[in-house]
């Protein structure tokens, strides 16, 4: 049996420990809270769109259907990369843009691209705005407007070009594989 002697001396190597390590507790503790939320794409956690999507894109309009790779990152930016993108007329430049998420399952991307004359001149700009909602762990499908705008983005007039969207996600694989 201890005795209140021996008590109060474990008592004070107990506080000596605590206080010895609060300066260490005390600087880990802001990276605990610094943790980001579900679907938060400035980093940490994925949000579940990121990576790259193989997409089938569909013209309405026009009836026509090409393939396309899509690519998500953290922090909102989407590039892409069409089968047509050489094909004149008319070529067009890479296309690059923002995303974000607007629930849960659903995210909303603007996507841009240069167009060119036979000279390669710019001659506008093509705003395509998509609404993109994953309809699986890998499969998304969606919807989008085109718009013609100026070579700085400026002055967007709807071109009635409306798209379907429908993709599986690139999945990474080994050599072996």
């Amino acid at each position: 049996m201890l005795t209140t002697v021996d008590r109060n001396r474990h008592r004070l190597r107990l506080l000596k420990i605590i206080f010895a390590c609060t300066p260490a507790l005390l600087a880990l503790a802001p990276q605990a809270i610094a943790q980001p939320g579900p679907g938060d794409s400035q980093g940490g956690q994925a949000a579940a769109i990121e990576g790259t999507w193989i997409v089938s894109i569909h013209r309405v309009v026009t009836g026509i259907t090409f393939s396309a790779l899509q690519s998500f990152t953290a922090g909102g930016v989407t590039v892409a990369t069409g089968s047509g993108d050489r094909i004149p007329p008319p070529p067009i430049s890479p296309l690059y843009g923002s995303w974000t998420r607007t629930d849960n399952n659903t995210y909303v991307a603007t996507i841009n691209f240069f167009i060119f004359d036979p000279a390669g001149n710019p001659v506008g700009m093509i705003q395509n705005n998509e609404t993109l909602r994953l309809s699986g762990d890998n499969k998304l499908v969606g919807v989008g407007t085109g718009f013609f705008c100026d070579i700085n983005g400026d002055h967007c007039l709807n071109i009635n070009s409306p798209i379907t969207i429908t993709g599986k996600r690139l999945i990474a694989q080994g050599a072996s594989n």
